[in-house]
């Protein structure tokens, strides 16, 4: 018992020993830093450095502090290389620091000079070196080269090491060839040709002289994202509620030479509008004014432009009658089984809110008032999310911003509001060249220098040439889209221009001359233009084998002339229509001043239609008319020698009224013409062949000439002349080509025929 207890005793003292014992304060008197050092800096104060480390005298040392006092010091990117060693309670910092940029150079670079560049790197001279930053800005500059199509870009950073820890920092540019689109497909695509819709996109692809002259249209990812926006809404516009685009995808050729685009899209099925009708919410509201200017008519093909239309036309009209706070909400019911849409338009009273002011944001180039001569909206106005809406469209139709987004923020009272308009703007200027060949002019060439934002104005001037083996024109053409601030169109023209007719009418002609218009919209697809023109004219080259009528044209005149134009225009593609009408009249009088004397009239339509997924069928007319005012009757130069555009199936003046002799050609005061053509694919190709058919049928007539000279016999006929032939359209490489093969039915005997005809030309 007793032997128990003094074990028992003995284990309790042991035990308190322990609890004693303290190891962690043993260690932490062992490890406290008793001082700092540090080693291998030049530049940076060695108390900085501490203090970027954030450890202190007194502090424990631990393994855990020394890596974060790590992380810090690296963090300054004051450093490349940084130790911490500690012993017998001393730590030492030992650095090696960053150099010092003395310089930046760029060398190689051609497409973006060296004051951009600076511009767009943050690193700057005196400032410290840092593989990261240095990583940081070559995935700017390589950006930047790739927004201006060179996805080929490789960038090389050398450093040239100087005294006193300097570098000159030189970023050697290899910039390669412009990365070109090469091609652009559709998959899925029923209704419409890979070309119609090509023709709606903002992307162009290149052609085979882009590839000679190092030319042609580079990618960029945030146009292809406005491509997406177009195709719905081109196809929403022509019944395809559902459409939508499941897939782009830009493919990068190995070479960094080419991109491939391709939209895989899905059409859905083609819907009419159903039953279209007018809920209002308002009390006393007359509603029969308002069913007046609704466009969207049962019957009618689907169309999500005709449903903005409608809205911005009810509003229009509510604003009239003195509603100005109304908000007007389309309810659309989609019916599956009749493929038709029901329209319900919800006419509710809106909140009174007035815009305080509109900001604009991003327009480096382009002045504030093209921007807001565009909103059709302005301050003061009550607020109407349909006129945000079509400002918007306004400015994206200008072709000068490749985005625009238009937003409101809280005002500085609570019924106000802040329009806030942001734009990005894009290239505008171009040099274009271009070549072809038609059988009426022979081979040509055309240069261009344009610009779409003339000084920042929204203004467009041009400045080409166009020469052939028949014609060569010089043409000056200036466009003002908004004459103070107004809906009017102001444009002019200067231009010289020779035409050889020695072919079919033994002269040749020459012109100078200078001319103003004015255009107006009346509505959304009616257009009214007039114009005035003034042109020094000289006939000559007259061989002495022409006929005498020919011979007495020879000489100088001045003409003068004063002209209006109307233009109605549904087409739903301006380049590949499918669908559409499009109505042309115009009528021009000479003879205020100058030497002759005349009243010309012509009038020109086309109507689209497709009759199949395949088929597109298109009618065609165009008729005129000169008359003479000076009793001297209409100049062989002055006369129609063609109806319309040339008659397929004959030569230029190939109808003409002509010297029974000579042949020569004297045109007619009055024309017809009309065609009836189908387009189908080709049978047996790929659609991305870019190759298409049709069959045309062709009727026109060119008759009643002046000429009275004696000794001369014009034989000339009203009888109308017909031709039949098929057409090859191939979208090659060159740009669109057309091949016409027409055998003339009726004709006579002195008309001039020619089956092949052929039409083509790019531009680049």
């Amino acid at each position: 018992m007793k032997n128990n207890s003094i074990k028992f005793f003995c284990s309790f003292f042991i035990f308190l020993a322990f609890l004693s014992y303290s190891p962690s304060k043993s260690f932490a008197d062992q490890h406290i830093i008793s001082d700092i050092q540090v080693i291998g800096n030049n530049r940076v104060e060695s108390n900085t450095i501490i203090s970027y480390s954030d450890i202190n005298v007194n502090d424990i040392y631990t393994t855990i502090l020394a890596d974060e006092s790590l992380r810090s010091l690296y963090e300054t990117n004051l450093f490349s290389n940084v130790k911490i060693e500690y012993l017998n309670t001393i730590l030492t910092i030992i650095v090696k620091e960053n150099y010092v940029i003395n310089r930046i150079a760029f060398e190689g670079n051609k497409a973006i000079d060296d004051d951009t560049l600076a511009a767009l790197v943050s690193i700057k001279a005196r400032s410290t070196y840092s593989r990261k930053k240095i990583q940081d800005n070559i995935e700017k500059i390589i950006s930047s080269y790739r927004a201006s199509g060179l996805f080929s870009i490789s960038i090389d950073p050398k450093i040239i090491i100087l005294d006193y820890n300097r570098i000159d920092l030189i970023f050697e540019i290899t910039e390669g060839p412009t990365t070109k689109i090469s091609n652009i497909n559709f998959i899925g695509n029923k209704s419409y040709s890979d070309k119609a819709l090509t023709a709606v996109l903002a992307t162009r692809k290149s052609n085979f002289i882009d590839r000679i002259l190092g030319t042609g249209r580079s990618y960029d990812n945030d146009i292809m994202s406005y491509d997406k926006e177009l195709l719905k809404r081109f196809y929403n516009s022509n019944g395809y509620v559902n459409f939508e685009v499941k897939n782009a995808v830009a493919e990068l050729d190995k070479g960094a030479e080419n991109f491939f685009i391709t939209f895989t899209i899905n059409e859905g099925e083609k819907y009419k509008f159903g039953e279209v009708k007018i809920q209002n919410n308002i009390n006393g509201l007359p509603m029969s004014p308002l069913a007046q200017v609704i466009t969207t008519i049962s019957g009618d093909k689907y169309s999500s432009s005709e449903i903005d239309t409608s809205i911005q036309m009810t509003t229009d009209k509510l604003g009239e009658l003195g509603y100005a706070f109304v908000d007007v909400q389309p309810n659309i019911v989609q019916n599956e089984d009749s493929k038709t849409i029901d329209i319900t338009y919800n006419i509710f009273d809106g909140p009174r809110i007035y815009v305080e002011r509109i900001d604009i944001f991003g327009n480096q180039r382009t002045y504030d008032y093209v921007v807001r001569r565009e909103m059709e909206i302005s301050e003061g106005d009550a607020l109407n999310k349909t006129y945000l809406e079509g400002s918007r469209r306004n400015l994206n139709s200008l072709g000068i911003f490749s985005s625009v987004n238009v937003t409101t923020i809280p005002g500085s009272e609570q019924d106000k509001k802040i329009i806030v308009v942001r734009v990005v703007e894009k290239t505008t200027g171009s040099l274009s060249f271009g070549a072809g060949f038609s059988s009426e002019f022979g081979f040509g060439g055309t240069a261009s220098l344009s610009e779409r934002n003339f000084l920042g104005k929204g203004q467009y001037l041009s400045v080409g040439t166009n020469i052939s083996s028949e014609r060569s024109l010089v043409n000056v053409n200036f466009v003002e889209p908004s004459l103070n601030n107004s809906p009017v169109l102001f444009g002019f023209d200067l231009y010289g221009q020779e035409y050889d007719a020695t072919d079919s009418s033994s002269y040749v002609t020459s012109t100078v001359g200078a001319g103003i218009r004015f255009g107006l919209p009346l509505s959304k697809n009616l257009n009214l233009n007039t114009n005035y023109s003034f042109k020094h004219k000289e006939v000559y080259g007259i061989p002495a084998s022409a006929s005498t009528a020919t011979k007495q044209t020879a000489g100088k005149s001045d003409e003068s002339q004063v002209g209006y134009g109307l233009t109605y225009d549904t087409l739903n593609n301006f380049l590949d229509p499918t669908e559409g009408i499009k109505l042309s009249f115009n009528q021009s009088f000479a003879g205020i001043g100058g030497d002759v004397k005349f009243l010309r009239t012509d009038l020109s339509g086309a109507y689209f239609q497709k009759l199949s997924d395949d088929l597109v069928g298109n009618l065609q007319f165009s008729a005129g008319h000169v008359h003479d005012l000076g009793n001297k009757g209409v100049s062989i130069e002055n006369a129609f020698k063609d109806p319309g555009r040339v008659l397929r199936g004959f030569a230029p003046g190939g109808i003409s009224p002509r010297d029974n002799s000579t042949k020569d050609a004297f045109g007619g005061n009055t024309y017809f013409l009309t065609s009836a053509e189908v387009k189908f694919p080709m049978p047996g190709l790929q659609p991305s062949f870019g190759m298409s058919g049709g069959f045309h049928l062709n009727a026109g007539t060119l008759y009643d000439s002046d000429v009275v000279v004696d000794g001369v016999t014009v034989v000339g006929s009203n009888s109308l002349r017909t031709s039949v032939g098929a057409t090859v359209f191939w979208d090659s490489p060159m740009g669109p080509l057309r091949f016409d093969f027409t055998e003339a039915i009726d004709k006579q005997t002195y008309d001039k025929t020619e089956f092949f005809q052929f039409s083509g030309g790019t531009q680049f």
